[in-house]
């Protein structure tokens, strides 16, 4: 068993997943590909 990066729940290695170099289960992925983690430059540009 191996465990999230992001979440912590204990998944088998065959469940895990590449996310910005963090080993994350299923659900960790999925939600940030829904709504990926914004940069500075998105909210700088955003406040303008």
């Amino acid at each position: 068993m191996a465990k999230c990066r992001k979440c912590g729940v204990e998944v088998s290695e065959k469940d895990l997943y590449e996310d910005h170099g963090l080993q994350v289960c299923e659900d960790c992925k999925m939600r940030n590909a829904v709504s990926p983690p914004e940069s500075c430059a998105t909210r700088k540009n955003m406040i303008k």
